[in-house]
Formats: structure tokens, C-alpha cells, sequence
């Protein structure tokens, strides 16, 4: 899979270049050498920037040090590649959750330093960089960093017995957050490419991982990322991308909108989860039941009187009912709690209501917020429902489950908002406010993997029908945030999709030239 995908993108990238062959190896290039990078202090963020100490530490003779000439400060020496690695280390790495708290930590671990990452690294880096300044330029060198990381990516796999899994792993997942980064035409579904890639990875290692649960859960968060990016997809490839029910069919929606063997992955964590990762499993089939049924629903005009329409309000109406006994049978470890500090302690554009979550571990914390969006979307449907189709839906629809809907729609939107501090560390957040919304680790592997994920459900929780005009602000300027802070894309559009949903208005506290 990627060795295909590796050939399309450098046969591509060369004849826009004009470039005769493989790409250039040259040092800023393939970026062999270990990133030396030097604390900048101009990310904006209270995140520590990369030590000057990753830099070699072989010993010199006098005589050599005599001999050598005087050093350049390393600020001129840095190439384009060095500054686009520091970038993506200081805003999709340091400080987001299970990350390094600063550079210091950061020369403890190897992926920091293998060749394969840090293309990636280069090619996520320069994509932001080039989104925040709207230079093309530099996007061309992103696309050359990524057709490279392609092929090194490809190499490894050809020889997976000799490499690193934990390496390997991180460059796909970095390889699909490129796509959302630089935000093609259709950024999910190159990223879908290496979800796939990445699960299918993820189950070829699972024998090594048997006496661990982290084997498992590896790859169901790897589907959970699937279901989220195809609905996310299905959305966003529609003329009418904040509703359920559309008055545009697209029928090329209706075909093959998740893998076969997406269900073999749930069929294996269904037969080998232990007891506590039970709920995640039976969880993500009831999403992707639904992401299909959102996707039939998009390829076709449902009208009302027909039984098509009655049949599929009656899986919809099927679905909120798993999903809320879903959520009513939680208990330790799949509780969380809200809590909130009260007065002006948190930055409001930060931390929703002064409120944030406390869960066991990262790793329920990415189930639940999968199961927001996916309850939100529900009911959202019901709603629409119940609008559009007044002869068909009174018969499963009352107007109980229209208000009881709203009332769902509300509060899980709320839930959504309020938990966004756990997955992503906002510029304006110091070191005392960290400490407090921090409470939530373990289980995370790679931080900004939940990100994308994290963009959409703030979209649909702003857009969805009955939530007070306070949620789409907060949402939209939290959108807008993370765009200003990381380059990345996906945000960019997932919030001019939202100013679609409502009127605009004035923003209620964020000034973007501050970060």
C-alpha cells in the first residue's frame, strides 16, 4: 500500500519539478542528520522548545579543538528542514498528552532521532508552516519531504523484522496527520490510506503484543480514527456538510464506505478484549453501523410515506438506543468527572466554562469522545427526522423523543466542549492551569494523534440543531485556534464549514495575533 502511494506522490512531485529521477538524498533533503535545533521562544506556547544538547556528543581531542574553527550560531546554520522539525516537536509533540513536557525530555526517546520520523517530522512541519503563511513554496518542499518519507516508509516495512515497531507505528500515524495538515481537496481520505496502512500494520505485530492489552487497544483506537475520519469525509464531500438528512443525494456515497477488513478488526477485539476494554469494542460496531447508515442516507433522496424512509428512521432509532445503554451501564474505570474552578482562573477562549474532565486514562477518554459525536449525530437525524418526514415519522417519533433528543444534542455538545483541554493543550494555557486539566494520562501513545478527530466533533457539536449560540463561538474560535497555533488545515475548513451552520458574529474573546 504505501510503496504504491509512495510511486504516485514522487512521479507527481517530479513533473511539476521538472526532476529527472529519485529524489535528491542531499542532507536538507533526506535529513540523515539528527535535528539541532535551539530554544526559539517564538511558538507563542508555554511549551519548552527543543535543548541545543540533541546535537552530537562525541569527544574532541585539544588539538582538534584548537584546530576548529569558531562555531556559527546555530540560528544561521539551521536549515528549512531543521526549523520544520522544531515546529512540529514544539506544536504537535511537547506538552500534548503522554508527550515530553519539554525538549529535555524529548532526547529520551529514539523516534526522535530515526531518519523515517523525522521526514515526517520535516514534511508535517513545512505543511503548517505553509498553511499559517500561505507560501506555496514551502508547501513544494513539504510534498518533497513527504514523497521521501513515503519511500523510507515503504523501505521499513520491506524489512519489518529489522526495525523499530514503536518507529514504525509513529511514522504512519505522522504520514496520515500530513494529509490533514496540508488539507487537499480531500485530505480524509489520503488519510484514511494510512489508517488503513496503519491498522493493518498494527494487526500483523498483535501476536507480540498477547500478554498486553496495548496491542488491542493500539488497534481499536486505530478504527476509532477510522469511523471518525470517514464520517468526517462523509460530511465534508456533501453540498449540505451540517445535516444528517440531505436534499442532495451523493450516490457514489454508497459504496464501500468502510474496508472488509475493518470488521475483521472488530470481530478480533470482540473475541480477545479483557473485561475493562469490553465497552471500547462494542462501542466502536455500534459506530460504524452508524457511519454507514449516515453514508446510505447521503446517497439516496429519502422521501416521506415510503417504506425505505420508515426503515431506515427505525436503525437510527435502533442505534440511540444501543448508544444510551451503552452510556447507562459505565461504571469504574469508564466513569469521569467534571470539574470546575470557579472566577477568571482559566482563560474562557481555554477551558469552557471554567469546567474540564478527569478520566482514568487517555485511553477511555478518546472512547468517550468518539461516542459524542456519534450520539449528537444520532439525534441530530432524529430531529431532522421528525422535521422533514411528517407522515412517516409520527409513527416511531413522537414529540417526547424530539425533546428528549434536544435535550441529548445539549448535553453531550456541552460534554464535547468541556473535554477539549484533555486532547489539546491551548496556547493561552499556563503552567497552573496545566496542572489542573493534566489530570488525565497514560494510554495516549502518540498525543496529537486525537486532534483531527477532536476538530470535528467540535464542528458537529456547534452545528448541531437546539445548542445555545455560545457553543458554535466558543467551537468556532477554538477552530480557529489551532489553526493560528499548528498550520493545520483540516481546521481551517472544518470551521468554514461551521460559519455555514449559523450567522456569523463578532468573536467573543479571542484576538489571534496575540498567540
Amino acid at each position: 500500500m504505501f510503496r504504491d502511494e509512495s510511486t504516485k506522490v514522487i512521479q507527481k512531485a517530479h513533473a511539476q519539478w521538472g526532476v529527472q529521477g529519485p529524489p535528491s538524498d542531499s542532507s536538507e533533503a533526506s535529513g540523515s542528520s539528527p535535528p539541532s535545533i535551539s530554544p526559539s521562544g517564538t511558538s507563542g506556547r508555554s511549551r519548552t522548545s527543543i535543548a541545543e544538547s540533541t546535537g552530537s556528543s562525541s569527544p574532541v581531542s585539544s588539538e582538534e579543538s584548537r584546530l576548529a574553527a569558531p562555531r556559527v550560531p546555530l540560528e544561521i546554520t539551521t536549515t528549512s528542514v531543521d526549523r520544520a522539525v522544531q515546529f512540529y516537536l514544539e506544536h504537535y509533540v511537547i506538552g500534548l498528552p503522554d508527550e515530553a513536557k519539554s525538549g529535555y525530555e524529548l532526547q529520551q526517546h529514539r523516534w526522535v532521532f530515526a531518519p523515517t520520523t523525522r521526514q515526517v517530522m520535516a514534511a508535517v512541519g513545512l505543511a503548517g508552516l505553509s498553511n499559517i503563511a500561505g507560501d506555496k513554496d514551502t508547501m513544494l518542499m513539504a510534498r518533497q519531504q513527504y514523497g521521501i518519507a513515503l519511500r523510507d516508509t515503504a523501505m521499513a516495512l520491506q524489512n519489518f523484522q529489522h526495525h523499530d515497531v514503536d518507529i514504525t507505528l509513529r511514522a504512519v500515524v505522522m504520514l496520515g496527520m500530513f494529509e490533514i495538515v496540508r488539507g487537499d481537496d480531500q485530505p480524509t481520505k489520503g488519510a484514511q490510506t494510512h489508517i488503513m496502512g496503519g491498522a493493518a500494520l498494527m494487526r500483523s505485530v498483535l501476536p507480540f503484543f498477547q500478554s498486553s492489552p496495548d496491542g488491542l487497544r493500539g488497534l481499536v483506537q486505530i478504527c476509532y480514527s477510522m469511523v471518525a475520519t470517514v464520517m468526517c469525509s462523509v460530511q465534508q464531500l456533501s453540498p449540505e456538510p451540517n445535516v444528517m438528512i440531505p436534499t442532495e443525494p451523493v450516490p457514489s456515497m454508497a459504496q464501500g464506505i468502510l474496508p472488509p477488513a475493518f470488521f475483521d478488526w472488530i470481530h478480533l477485539g470482540s473475541s480477545t478484549a479483557v473485561p475493562e476494554d469490553v465497552p471500547a469494542v462494542q462501542l466502536i460496531a455500534i459506530i460504524a453501523r452508524f457511519v454507514q447508515l449516515a453514508a446510505l442516507i447521503r446517497s439516496r433522496l429519502l422521501k416521506d410515506g415510503r417504506s425505505e424512509t420508515l426503515d431506515i428512521l427505525k436503525q437510527a432509532l435502533e442505534i440511540e438506543r444501543e448508544l444510551d445503554e451503552w452510556e447507562t451501564r459505565q461504571q469504574d474505570p469508564w466513569l469521569f468527572r467534571e470539574e470546575r474552578v470557579g472566577g477568571n482562573f482559566f482563560p474562557p477562549d481555554a477551558v469552557f466554562e471554567g469546567c474540564y474532565h478527569v478520566y482514568t486514562d487517555m485511553w477511555t477518554a478518546r472512547v468517550w469522545t468518539n461516542y459524542r459525536f456519534a450520539r449528537i449525530l444520532v439525534n441530530q437525524l432524529l430531529v431532522e427526522a421528525i422535521e422533514r418526514f411528517p407522515t412517516t415519522a409520527p409513527s416511531l417519533l413522537s414529540a417526547d423523543q424530539q425533546r428528549r433528543s434536544l435535550d441529548v444534542i445539549r448535553r453531550v455538545a456541552r460534554d464535547t466542549l468541556v473535554s477539549t483541554p484533555t486532547h489539546y493543550r491551548h496556547p493561552r494555557l499556563e503552567r497552573r492551569h496545566r496542572e489542573l486539566v493534566e489530570k488525565t494520562s497514560g494510554g495516549a501513545e502518540i498525543g496529537a494523534v486525537q486532534i483531527p478527530t477532536l476538530l470535528f466533533q467540535l464542528k458537529v457539536a456547534a452545528a448541531a440543531p437546539g445548542v445555545p449560540h455560545s457553543y458554535y463561538v466558543w467551537a468556532r474560535e477554538m477552530l480557529r485556534t489551532v489553526f493560528a497555533d499548528t498550520g493545520m488545515l483540516q481546521a481551517r475548513r472544518l470551521g468554514d464549514i461551521l460559519e455555514k451552520a449559523r450567522p456569523a458574529s463578532p468573536p467573543a474573546f479571542i484576538k489571534l495575533e496575540d498567540l
